[in-house]
């Protein structure tokens, strides 16, 4: 049963440098969040860029959480605090609304904001314009042609990781392409602003008409962090 109180809810996605993954653990573990899942992936910049730094690498820790918008912003504010996000290479941070859920993880997931004290501090992390979470799915391999693009467009970094898809005969027959295993997942995280430009430039260059077949879609994000530390000049760099 789908319940109408989902949209009190939110999707937590933290992507960070792998050496702060216990960390990220520890901090999930103090703060007894109900449901969360940890996976590896690969940030865009060479790394010659992070030995420059004498900072990060280019394996990340992806996480998402699910919890409830007031236990969201409880735990984004812990991260702001326990987390030096103005550091390049540490990572970036973003809630996404839920639509729907079922009524058991709905009241899971308010339950554990009843056992959680939360206090009413405002939040840092709030944008100050909106982004979006750009999703993109490609062949494998394709990874750095998504960035180009992306970065002509004005995005400044991204994350890969791998996955597999599975093929489908509405697939072929209505886009006209054979869904290969092996697939590249890149995550964007940009301003409002470049979100059609690098979209557009993406479909363009990996697009379902290109080696690539790719697509793309995008997801509106209600706070962010990590933001503020992107280099724009890695190429030189």
């Amino acid at each position: 049963m789908v319940d109408s109180l989902a949209f009190k809810l939110e999707a937590l996605i933290t992507i960070v440098d792998s050496h702060l993954g216990d960390d990220l653990q520890d901090l999930f573990r103090e703060n007894n969040m109900p449901i969360s899942l940890l996976t590896y992936g690969y940030g865009s910049a060479k790394s010659v860029v992070y030995d420059i730094l004498g900072y990060g690498s280019s394996k990340k820790i992806i996480s998402i959480s699910l919890q409830t918008k007031d236990m969201s912003n409880y735990i984004v504010e812990q991260l702001h605090d326990k987390i030096d996000f103005s550091k390049p290479g540490t990572g970036v941070a973003c809630t996404i609304s839920i639509s729907s859920a079922s009524r058991v993880l709905s009241t899971t997931l308010q339950q554990a904001e009843k056992n959680l004290k939360i206090g009413s501090e405002d939040m840092a992390a709030t944008s100050k314009e909106p982004y979006h979470l750009i999703i993109t799915i490609v062949n494998s391999g394709y990874f750095e042609q998504v960035m180009e693009a992306a970065k002509a467009a004005g995005a400044t970094g991204g994350t890969l990781v791998h996955a597999r898809g599975l093929g489908s005969k509405e697939a072929i027959k209505y886009l006209g392409i054979t869904i290969q295993p092996e697939k590249d997942l890149v995550l964007i995280l940009a301003p409002q602003k470049n979100k059609l430009a690098i979209m557009e430039n993406i479909t363009r260059e990996v697009g379902l008409n290109t080696a690539g077949k790719g697509i793309c879609f995008s997801l509106p994000v209600n706070k962010a962090l990590g933001l503020e530390a992107s280099i724009d000049n890695f190429d030189e760099l």
